[in-house]
């Protein structure tokens, strides 16, 4: 059986499609993802389409998918045609802004596409323009008081929220290099994250609903160490401590 997947923040579908084409020993698929929620129309519409793709087995995807992708036919026209498979995918791929979706819509839905499993993995990782080395330049150049701001510095608490509210066993944080830099209004991002997502019911402060208190807490490890210098994509496996 395929482990559930979660992408938040999923942007095109990159850090999921590495799970999705993961092979275990025996030669199979080992993931499958569920649901990715990403904001940008056109990063949706990619994985939209690649869902759409993934709808048929392996070398079974009909002539007009590649009609398509060659401009001989439209979007519509394809979803039409395959209208099962069309539907799969606008349920797996949902466009919605993390931290404007109603907090029991996000529930919901993660809840539903999740079915009861209990060995799942949520991936992702916060907009990373303002950590990112050339954004924060851009926005020091303008004023220090629009970078620290800037509201993207925040979003990781949306994937801390999630964390709390259904405590997957399994997560991958995803990062960029100036993260490890990054400070607003005196305090270290990268440390203030660390801290939050090593506990994510006491930072979201969690007392009553999904998360009892003292359910779980998270061990953090690194996915990549290039000698002692973390690598631009900077991970953390960690496992439930009941």
């Amino acid at each position: 059986m395929k482990v559930p997947v979660i992408d938040l923040f999923a942007g095109p579908g990159g850090l999921s499609e590495g799970f999705a084409q993961f092979e275990g020993r025996d030669g199979c698929l080992s993931f499958k993802i569920v649901l990715s929620i990403e904001k940008d129309e056109h990063a949706h519409q990619t994985l939209e389409l690649r869902s759409f793709f993934c709808q048929f087995a392996t070398g079974k995807a009909p002539s007009e998918y590649y009609s398509y992708l060659r401009g001989e036919i439209s979007r519509d026209y394809l979803f039409g045609r395959f209208r099962t498979q069309a539907t799969a995918a606008r349920k797996e791929a949902w466009r919605a802004e993390l931290g404007n979706e109603a907090r029991c819509c996000v529930y919901d839905r993660i809840t539903k596409h999740l079915s009861n499993a209990k060995l799942w993995v949520l991936l992702g990782g916060p907009p990373c323009q303002a950590y990112s080395l050339v954004g924060r330049a851009r926005l020091l150049g303008e004023s220090t008081k629009r970078y620290e701001q800037d509201s993207r510095h925040f979003l990781y608490q949306e994937y801390l929220r999630i964390l709390a509210d259904h405590g997957p066993p399994i997560f991958i944080f995803e990062n960029v290099k100036g993260l490890l830099s990054s400070v607003v209004k005196g305090s270290n991002t990268f440390q203030c994250i660390m801290t939050d997502l090593r506990s994510p019911k006491n930072a979201w402060r969690v007392t009553s609903g999904t998360v009892k208190t003292g359910q779980f807490d998270y061990r953090l490890f690194p996915l990549a160490v290039r000698g002692r210098v973390h690598s631009p994509f900077f991970g953390f496996c960690c496992s439930s401590i009941v």
